[in-house]
């Protein structure tokens, strides 16, 4: 499902009048805006728009780009940009760093031709100032130090001379002793002369290698008192992991509790009946909040599930709004999308009746859902949003600089299906990567081994959107599918910021360990551990349960597979080559097997390289490489490398050898792996 976007008022006032209208356009343009306060408008001719909007404090502006329709096949990379600056003399210089292809190019002040092969496109950058900001960019990409008097947007976006657009990046400069500073200097530079910089895209400094665990919250504690309570007694497990970051489950007052059978998808909660009350089954508001202190005693951040496309069908805005007697029933009529207004049937994803759709284009509905977020955010950590695909894009862009003002270290993460790239650059920090999930999926279909049979009713969303997104040449899947998932967050232009949930398993999904056998399970998790992003363990994956909402195994669980996954969490933590912002390398290598999948990790900053070799297959593989890698398995302990220089051949059955011409050849490596499911090797450089 493609996001939407409309023209909305930001901080809206439900009583208040708004208009929308065009005030300055391109020439042949007749592109008008619909009527209403939420207006849709659809440029009809490339060019810069200048939007007004009449609304109870004065008419405000809003600056609408519109580019031509791309030449490009869809194929192409789409560029992205990371912009800086910095102050020199009485100028601020403008940085803009464009990417295409991976290669990177400095356009300083306008423009730059990529480096690289000859029939690679062109790019330019573009600048903008936030409409709420009196501030010029001059034609050389600077600014004037003495008109920096307050805070001011600067927007870039890079554009390709075929029709490509990249998202927008912003950095933001403030007068030093600027009041609204809040807390943002925390993670800001000082660039002296009485200006600082700052990049309000940038997600908090605290999720950048974090170790995320999704938590049912009403599975998760002892089933025989689950409570707010009882979760934290289980809080130990996640400490001992390792966890950095805690999603839980929706915990407000819901329409289905305890005791909701299987069939129906179990006691979930995402069937909100009151949003500012926590489910009294769960607890009260003080028992969450000694919750969320317990973890951050723990060092854990709480991510709240926020759940605002829909409400359930018992919730009393919707009883209100299909009951013609009821006293409210005029004002919460409107607060709902309909596929049929007369025959009280409301607009709902999937024929899912009982979550109808809230209409976000109704400024009452806006200005009540910014009330629970005010309420809510200063509570916990972060938000993943719940359908955050049926949620208009402006509504998120506000959403995301009403909570960043108020807490620079707040974080937002998306749930969108298929993952949206639109979703990046100020609108949420970080996105699912399902992507990579189908890719697993794929993979471990194709060597499903040790399957006990357990197979759940089907997902709608992740069923409809992520089987297959990647499809692999010839009959059989290539391990190495996980490498061109990740290679897919470039080619889409996913923002330079955007952080990616990597995952093997979440609530929605069927268990892998029971789809596809214990080696690929194994194998798997080791991917989300060494490949870049945000890994997320769901609860039971590291503990060994096989059915996708079941309580969790306290006092049962698979010691074997938990303290391979503790080991997982201290290597990702521990090695610089690991984390995030390490680079992810191609690199040739030899095996018999489609199963398997060799690629490198770097840190040139700090001088560390290792070699990830994963196997998804049942038993050994053996894997080929001409890297100094060391012996010894960083993950095990183990010994699991030769020098082969003067050993045996591998045959090659893959297409990794290619270039050097070793595909289905016997070929010599400089060392081979011996890989049961993940090793990582430390490179001698």
């Amino acid at each position: 499902m493609e996001p939407r976007d409309d023209l909305a008022p930001w901080n809206p006032d439900a009583e208040g009048g708004y208009a929308w209208r065009v005030a300055d356009a391109p020439p042949d343009s007749r592109a008008e805006p619909t009527d209403g306060p939420v207006a849709e408008f659809v440029p009809d001719v490339p060019g810069v728009y200048i939007l007004e909007l009449e609304a109870p404090d004065g008419v405000h502006e809003l600056t609408v780009r519109a580019f031509p329709d791309s030449e490009a096949d869809g194929t192409e990379p789409r560029p992205r940009i990371r912009l800086e600056a910095d102050v020199r003399g009485d100028r601020i210089e403008l940085l803009p760093n464009a990417t295409l292809s991976g290669r990177i190019s400095t356009a300083v002040g306008g423009s730059e031709d990529m480096e690289g092969d000859a029939d690679e496109a062109a790019l330019e950058v573009e600048y903008y100032v936030d409409d709420r900001d009196d501030l010029a960019v001059a034609s050389d990409g600077t600014i004037a130090l003495e008109d920096v008097t307050e805070r001011a947007r600067i927007y870039a976006v890079a554009v390709t001379d075929d029709g490509r657009y990249s998202l927008p990046d912003a950095l933001e400069v403030v007068p030093v002793g600027d009041s609204a500073d809040g807390d943002s200097t925390a993670r800001d530079d000082a660039d002296g002369d009485g200006v600082r910089i700052e990049r309000p895209f940038e997600p908090p400094a605290w999720v950048e290698n974090a170790v995320v665990y999704e938590a049912f919250i009403r599975r998760y504690p002892d089933q025989s008192e689950p409570t707010f309570e009882t979760f934290a007694d289980r809080l130990d497990h996640l400490e001992k992991l390792g966890i950095d970051v805690l999603w839980l489950t929706p915990f407000l007052e819901t329409k289905r509790g305890f005791g909701t059978p299987d069939e129906l998808g179990g006691p979930h909660g995402y069937h909100t009946t009151d949003y500012l009350r926590v489910d009294p089954d769960l607890g009260t508001l003080a028992e969450f909040e000694a919750l969320v202190d317990a973890c951050h005693e723990r060092g854990i951040r709480v991510v709240f599930d926020l759940v605002i496309n829909h409400t359930a069908d018992t919730h009393p805005f919707f009883e209100a709004a299909i009951d013609e007697d009821h006293p409210d029933h005029e004002r919460y009529r409107d607060w709902y999308r309909w596929e049929d207004v007369e025959a009280r049937e409301p607009d709902a994803y999937f024929d899912w009746g009982e979550i109808p759709n809230l209409d976000h284009g109704n400024p009452a509905v806006r200005e009540y859902l910014l009330d629970v977020i005010d309420f809510w955010a200063p509570k916990v950590d972060g938000f993943r949003t719940d359908v955050a695909w049926g949620v208009p894009l402006s509504f998120w862009a506000e959403v995301y600089d009403r909570v960043t003002s108020a807490d620079a270290e707040f974080f937002l993460l998306d749930e969108t299906l298929p993952s949206s790239v639109e979703m990046g650059g100020g609108r949420f920090h970080a996105h699912h990567d399902d992507r990579l999930y189908s890719a697993l999926e794929t993979i471990g279909n194709a060597v499903a081994t040790d399957v006990d049979g357990v197979e759940e009713e089907t997902n709608a969303v992740v069923d409809a959107f992520t089987d297959s997104v990647l499809e692999s040449d010839g009959d059989s899947p290539d391990a190495s599918l996980v490498l061109d998932a990740v290679d897919e967050r470039a080619r889409r232009g996913g923002h330079l910021s955007s952080l990616w949930l990597t995952y093997v398993e979440n609530h929605d999904t069927d268990r892998y360990l029971s789809s596809y056998g214990r080696d690929a399970q194994l194998a798997a998790g080791a991917a989300t551990f060494t490949l870049p992003g945000i890994p997320m363990l769901y609860a039971g994956q590291e503990t060994g349960l096989r059915k996708r909402r079941e309580p969790m195994n306290w006092g049962e669980e698979d010691e074997e597979l938990l303290a391979y996954y503790r080991r997982l969490v201290d290597l990702r933590k521990s090695h610089p080559a690991l984390q995030t912002d390490a680079d992810l390398e191609r690199i040739e290598y030899g095996t018999e097997t489609d199963a398997a999948v060799a690629y490198a990790r770097a840190d040139p900053k700090r001088g560390r390289r290792v070699v990830v070799a994963l196997h998804f297959g049942e038993g050994a593989a053996t894997i080929g490489v001409d890297e100094a890698v060391a012996e010894t398995d960083l993950l095990t302990g183990e010994t699991v490398v030769r020098n082969e220089r003067d050993g045996p051949g591998i045959r090659d059955e893959s297409d990794n050898g290619a270039d050097r011409g070793m595909a289905g050849e016997e070929s010599t490596f400089d060392r081979t792996i011996s890989v049961e499911t993940a090793v990582v090797l430390e490179v001698d450089e």
